[in-house]
């Protein structure tokens, strides 16, 4: 990634010059500008300035939502403590916590909070039962942040679809959640609200993140469709994966200790794929495991039970 004069980024190749204008380096066919820039949040230390630079850092990520287009990228440190709701026609953003590893910013001991990124909602002043993020458009992404929920009915990423049409339409498919990792009470990744936005959130990936000690790492309010839950880590949840599920590959994930629920896909439209997953407790209905109907397929598992590997769908 080559950073550029006023905030401009590209990947690749070497900064713009010459007679290569910007506007037509980062024009779409139609002719459309699409810049592309990257924006900078600083939670613990950011000051006034414009984002363009670490050292000119934004100090809130509501700050950032007002500033970015389509195709922007920000990165950010410290602890953000925002519910927020992803601006209207606003596609294809990457979030990415710059930390090492995703880790409470804490800034006791002194420094802690300097490089870990966090996100969730405020210490006081909250609104109960809101997410941490609710996203309104297709192609966001997030890595590398740990996500709290302000309580046990709340999300921290909510992905949503309504059943308006054109600029009206509100659709969070196409989002990538990567390396981040959720914890404490609430729900670690919702699709769709109940009653508002009912239409189904497609394509999904969720990847290399880890769930711990949350009411429900995943969850669905509606129907969802050909989600990848691939190379993730769920322990200690109360429930780890309870979606409407169609058309999901749910692969290569340790699903550990649960309370109530391992996987359960109950009303969802079928033709799902579990494979390749190490699912602890007892494989059955009553052991936490529930199929969507009889065309998936749940073969290829590891598990406790007698020949170590599943056969067919838990029952």
């Amino acid at each position: 990634m080559t950073t550029v004069a006023d905030g401009l980024f590209q990947y690749g190749g070497q900064p713009v010059g010459g007679s290569l204008s910007l506007q037509k380096l980062f024009s779409t066919p139609n002719g459309i500008e699409h810049k592309g820039r990257a924006w900078f949040v600083d939670a613990s230390s950011g000051s006034n300035g414009d984002g363009t630079s670490p050292q000119r850092a934004l100090s809130t990520m509501q700050k950032a939502f007002n500033a970015i287009a389509r195709g922007d990228i920000i990165y950010f440190v410290g602890k953000v403590t925002e519910q927020l709701v992803t601006p209207v026609q606003v596609f294809d953003v990457t979030v990415v916590g710059c930390g090492n590893r995703p880790r409470h910013a804490d800034a006791v001991p002194a420094g802690g909070n300097w490089a870990a990124s966090q996100w969730g909602p405020p210490a006081s002043g909250g609104v109960a039962a809101q997410a941490t993020v609710r996203v309104l458009q297709q192609g966001w992404r997030f890595v590398n942040i740990l996500w709290t929920a302000i309580d046990a009915n709340a999300a921290c990423i909510e992905l949503v679809r309504n059943a308006a049409a054109d600029d009206a339409e509100r659709d969070a498919s196409h989002a990538d959640i990567a390396s981040c990792r959720f914890s404490g009470a609430g729900i670690g990744i919702r699709s769709g609200v109940a009653g508002t936005f009912t239409e189904i959130v497609n394509n999904v990936r969720v990847i290399d993140c880890d769930f711990m000690d949350m009411t429900t790492a995943m969850s669905s309010a509606i129907q969802a469709s050909a989600w990848q839950i691939k190379g993730n880590r769920f322990r200690a949840n109360t429930n780890h994966i309870t979606l409407q599920a169609g058309g999901f590959q749910i692969t290569n994930n340790i699903f550990g200790s649960f309370t109530t629920n391992g996987i359960v896909l109950t009303t969802g439209a079928g033709l799902n794929i579990i494979t390749m997953n190490y699912l602890s407790g007892t494989y059955s209905n009553a052991g936490g495991y529930t199929a969507a109907n009889a065309n998936d397929e749940w073969a290829g598992n590891f598990n406790t039970l007698a020949g170590g590997i599943t056969v067919a769908d838990p029952a």
